[in-house]
């Protein structure tokens, strides 16, 4: 067994990342993890991560209900996607893209969730135009 010796972190004056210690809980005992994993737990750069998730207004046509509307409700689904290291929090936002109008992201700590346009034009139904959510992840060890 290799020997321990237990020493104040001062007394190197420049502790690297590798350097490991022994951290512990009630619920886990003692673990030797590195000073890096450490400092990632703290670590602002990095944080956070946005993904824009955009849905083209052509996915609603099967909601007009009646041919002659020049204006309905229309909801657009939005799903977040998984991001390796990051914990999907929350929906911050949407918008429309291609036109102007009202907006909501209905259940917004739901990954999967609808994006509500209010008083949609039946005449912005085509593929250039698109509603779109933000999705808020926090860092895996943060989350």
């Amino acid at each position: 067994m290799a020997d321990i010796k237990f020493m104040n972190l001062s007394e190197n004056g420049n502790p690297a990342t590798t350097d490991s210690v022994l951290i512990g809980n009630s619920q886990d005992g003692l673990k030797r993890t590195t000073l890096g994993t450490i400092g990632n737990m703290f670590a602002v750069h990095g944080l956070l991560h946005f993904e824009n998730v955009k849905v083209p207004t052509s996915t609603a046509s099967g909601q007009i209900t009646n041919p002659a509307a020049q204006y309905w409700d229309a909801s657009f689904k939005v799903a977040a996607p998984n991001i390796t290291g990051y914990t999907f929090k929350c929906w911050i936002g949407s918008q429309t893209n291609g036109f102007v109008c009202g907006n909501y992201v209905a259940d917004p700590l739901n990954p999967t969730a609808l994006v509500w346009v209010n008083q949609f034009p039946t005449s912005q139904v085509q593929d250039a135009n698109s509603v779109q959510a933000t999705a808020l992840y926090v860092k895996n060890e943060l989350a």
